[in-house]
């Protein structure tokens, strides 16, 4: 669409800046000053959650048809009314419908035509002024009769402002028409479909005030892109407002003298187009402003001097500043003197004051991982074929990297490694991870996993798999390093005994007298992994977690509750109990005989625990 000031072509530049923001996905993204939508869009196609605003109605109907329509409309209340038109669907039917409508001579055919002006103004043919005057009228029509939702209403508004477009007969705004024809212009107008960007998001369209706005919407991103300079956007584009907000409820007369046949509201006029007032305006809605991030497109062109700008974001909080050269827009009365290219700046702001967020999941990860029963995490094929012991799957893994870690530098530990699967998970969050075991035959494993299975994530500077004992995890990691960790230590020596419940043959970790699997004391047991996790403490950031996976013990007639030890053993380190969450493994035992009977009722322990600890400020017991 022709829009100066549209961002199409430095999508890819504004892209980068947010990557860098590390933010979690569907994040909130605030374009403020949206016009033709393309940034908007853009973030919708990446996963966003967006929010698109303009006080101008034709932007505010791309909006709604581009930004909160997430599917094609229905048009339920017009499949009659269509019926026999071209289109597999009905909206395509509809669009057809009003291809095929008798043209009439109507507002813009009257005012904007040659026909209708005494060849005054050209801004369209004759043709497609009254084809304009025709769907207008029937888009129209079909709102005040109730027969098209409003998301319905916008579709077809967007449809026809974009067909109008590619018809004007005009350099490149609507300030003036051309005296000879384009011959784009003397093409016949045909009205498409808007193209739909799927998304399972609650996009929002809203028209209101910038300066307001921003004082309402709390967001991740903040992205503006105010007008750079004194032209005026509503006076600009007055023929596609005009059509946008239509003619049928209030008197709009066109000076019959005028040569361009402008009219526009007054009220719509941008303070940011103004050199006395942008200034002030701009650092009133800085300062209002609700965002985490606050992202501003300008050029070295624009009304606002860059000493104010880095001033005015440099108080809101930290503040990067980015440049590229961008060819100009070409205005009607550029000159060969003047450049043909501009400096565009993207200046990043990191929001001072603004809480941390926990994690990077969205409000609907976030409600389905706190259910304190996990059911839906198992094995895949690659793990279901390892001669592991008691493997435990990456995507529980992923889950926990997911809720307790949040920068893509953190660093993810597991003391007793075993096949790896922590440390896969957290190079595949993008993580940094830290694996140590005593089993060289269990490393090799791991290394061979990253290699085949997983090497599109086999960064070699990003992890690190030891053979080496947990208990002298400092020589493998820093102190206050690590954020969290993730392991599932041997559940006594309760690999060495026969399975009873599944009668499925036992694999021991390792015949290795350090092998915390091999004691057959289990107090001793308990104090042994009490001197591992005091390593782990060590390690562990302030206020870092360590999620534990264990299973309660029975031998015979004697019950342990392994997780109710080991957190008393924790807890004596520093250790602060955060939560406990259930693993049902119930899908995995297929063999299951009922235990005792008839003499004795025991429990088939189907689940697992995932003990969450934090280490609480640094402090030790």
């Amino acid at each position: 669409m022709r829009y100066y000031g549209c961002k199409t072509k430095l999508l890819d530049f504004i892209e980068k800046s947010t990557k860098e923001l590390d933010l979690y996905e569907g994040a909130k993204f605030f374009d403020v000053f949206t016009g033709t939508t393309a940034v908007a869009k853009h973030f919708k196609r990446l996963g966003y959650t967006v929010i698109a605003n303009d006080n101008l109605e034709f932007c505010y109907a791309l909006a709604k048809a581009y930004i909160e329509l997430n599917e094609y409309p229905k048009f339920n209340k017009l499949k009659k009314v269509v019926v026999g038109h071209d289109g597999q669907n009905t909206h395509n039917k509809v669009i057809n419908y009003l291809n095929a409508v008798e043209p009439i001579k109507g507002f813009i055919f009257q005012n904007y035509c040659p026909g209708g002006t005494k060849k005054l103004r050209t801004y369209f043919s004759d043709e497609n002024g009254r084809k304009i005057d025709a769907i207008r009228t029937q888009v129209h029509e079909w709102k005040k009769s109730n027969l098209v939702t409003e998301l319905e209403y916008y579709f077809l508004l967007t449809s026809l402002i974009e067909g109008v477009n590619l018809v004007s007969n005009i350099a490149g705004t609507y300030a003036a028409c051309l005296k000879t024809w384009d011959k784009r212009a003397l093409k016949p107008l045909i009205i498409t479909p808007p193209e739909i960007i799927p998304s399972k998001r609650m996009n929002r369209a809203l028209r209101m005030d910038a300066n307001e706005a921003v004082e309402k919407i709390s967001t991740d991103i903040l992205y503006l892109d105010p007008p750079y300079n004194t032209r005026q956007f509503a006076s600009n584009y007055f023929l596609l407002e005009l059509i946008a907000e239509g003619w049928f409820d209030k008197e709009i007369k066109i000076d019959p003298k005028s040569k361009t046949g402008i009219y526009f509201d007054e009220s719509k006029k941008s303070l940011y187009c103004q050199k006395a007032a942008a200034p002030e305006i701009f650092a009133d809605l800085i300062r209002k402003a609700k965002a985490r991030h606050i992202l501003l497109s300008y050029n070295n062109e624009g009304i606002i001097s860059e000493k104010h700008i880095q001033k005015t974001l440099s108080e809101k909080g930290e503040l990067l500043r980015r440049e590229q050269n961008h060819k100009r827009y070409r205005s009607i009365n550029q000159t060969e003197n003047d450049p043909n290219s501009v400096n565009e700046r993207l200046y990043v702001v990191s929001v001072n004051g603004v809480k941390d967020r926990f994690n990077r999941l969205n409000g609907a990860k976030w409600l389905q991982h706190s259910f304190s029963i996990w059911r839906d995490t198992s094995k895949n094929a690659e793990e279901l074929a390892l001669h592991h012991p008691a493997i435990f799957p990456i995507s529980l893994a992923e889950r926990l990297i997911d809720i307790f870690t949040d920068k893509k530098d953190a660093v993810v530990l597991d003391p007793m490694v075993g096949s790896g699967s922590v440390v896969i998970a957290a190079l595949k969050k993008g993580r940094k991870a830290v694996g140590v075991d005593l089993s060289k035959e269990y490393i090799q494993l791991a290394k061979k996993r990253m290699e085949t299975h997983y090497k599109e994530f086999d960064d070699k500077k990003r992890y690190k798999l030891v053979v080496g004992d947990a208990l002298d995890l400092h020589k493998y990691v820093e102190p206050n390093s690590v954020r969290l960790c993730v392991t599932s230590p041997p559940y006594w020596d309760i690999l060495n005994e026969k399975r009873t419940a599944d009668q499925k043959e036992n694999i021991n970790y390792s015949d290795s007298k350090k092998d915390l699997g091999n004691l057959s004391d289990y107090n001793q047991f308990l104090d042994s992994l009490k001197s591992v996790f005091s390593k782990v403490h060590e390690s562990l950031q302030d206020n870092g977690f360590c999620a534990v996976i264990v299973m309660d013990i029975r031998k015979k007639s004697h019950f342990y509750p392994f997780h109710a030890d080991l957190t008393n053993k924790l807890t004596d380190i520093g250790f602060k109990l955060r939560d406990i969450m259930i693993w049902d493994r119930q899908k995995e035992y297929n063999n299951l005989k009922p235990l005792g009977y008839p003499y004795s009722f025991i429990v088939n322990k189907v689940h697992e625990y995932i003990l969450i600890f934090e280490k609480s400020n640094g402090q030790n017991k």
